[in-house]
């Protein structure tokens, strides 16, 4: 029983670890926009059949703003999103100014001036040429 705990609570600790001891890296916004459009969500949004025979559950639909955002350093550039409610606060992201953020496989935490972390999706990571 102690050795079930004790495996139970090593792996509770590992995201909170891991989150602690991001690679934390400077660079700069080169671009930011936004874009209306409408999005799929809820139980109708799967884009597979329905096996059953029965009508699918209609999808639900909202329109969302989708921001993109590009940080570039010496040696990476990448192309970010987030999908969020209509005219809610995000990032403030001025293009030429200085970004301190942590890449981890497809998502990029992006610290902000209080030192909140946004979770973002990487879109496009593009590795630039050494000069």
């Amino acid at each position: 029983m102690v050795k079930r705990l004790a495996i139970l609570f090593a792996l509770l600790l590992v995201p909170v670890v891991s989150a602690a001891e991001r690679h934390w890296q400077t660079g700069k916004w080169i671009d930011v926009s936004v874009k209306r459009r409408m999005v799929d969500f809820g139980p109708g949004s799967s884009p597979f059949g329905n096996s059953s025979g029965r009508p699918s559950t209609p999808a639900m639909v909202a329109q969302a703003d989708v921001r993109t955002y590009v940080i570039e350093t010496d040696d990476l550039r990448l192309e970010l999103e987030e999908v969020a409610q209509v005219n809610t606060r995000s990032i403030d992201a001025v293009i030429g100014l200085p970004v301190t953020f942590a890449l981890e496989r497809s998502t990029v935490y992006v610290r902000d001036s209080n030192q909140v972390e946004h979770k973002l999706k990487v879109v496009k990571k593009i590795n630039k040429p050494k000069s």
